[in-house]
Formats: structure tokens, sequence, C-alpha cells
């Protein structure tokens, strides 16, 4: 699972092939002992839990770079290297 992106103690992950379990694109993203998947195109939370503070921060992050990691969640489902987020700031 790479690592695509670390923002203000945010690790943001993609497996390779995970289009199984959940069906719709998304993101790992872990904070200290928690983790979270999230969907990219709604935000929606698919599974577990961040405090809400960095549940709001991942979520922002996630809406900022929508189209970017639509693009590398395809490439992971495909078993490919997603690369790292770009900073489009």
């Amino acid at each position: 699972m790479p690592e695509i992106d670390a923002f203000l103690g945010l690790s943001f992950c993609l497996y390779f092939f995970d289009n199984k379990q959940h069906k719709l694109p998304h993101i790992h993203v872990k904070y200290g002992g928690y983790e979270v998947i999230v969907a990219i195109e709604t935000g929606e939370c698919l599974e577990g839990y961040l405090p809400n503070k960095q549940r709001k921060r991942a979520e922002c992050h996630i809406a900022a770079h929508r189209a970017q990691l639509m693009d590398m969640w395809r490439k992971a489902v495909k078993g490919q290297n997603p690369g790292k987020l770009e900073d489009l700031c």
C-alpha cells in the first residue's frame, strides 16, 4: 500500500487492487492508531474512525485533490504505482 501523501500528521494511502470490498473509489487515511476509509467522489466515510478535527482536515484535503485522486485510484486498482499526490497550490 503506497503512501501517496502526508499532511498535518495524516497519512493518505491507496491499496493495489482495492476495489472488491467497497467497490467505490476510496482512500485510506491514517492518523496515529486510527484509520478511516473515505469515498473519493463523495467524501463519505465508508468505514473506520478519525477524531473529528483530523477527519475534517482529511475530507478537505481529499476534496481539494479529488480529480487527481481519482486518476491515482484508477492506477492503483490495476496494480500500477499511483505515484505521489502533487501539490496543486
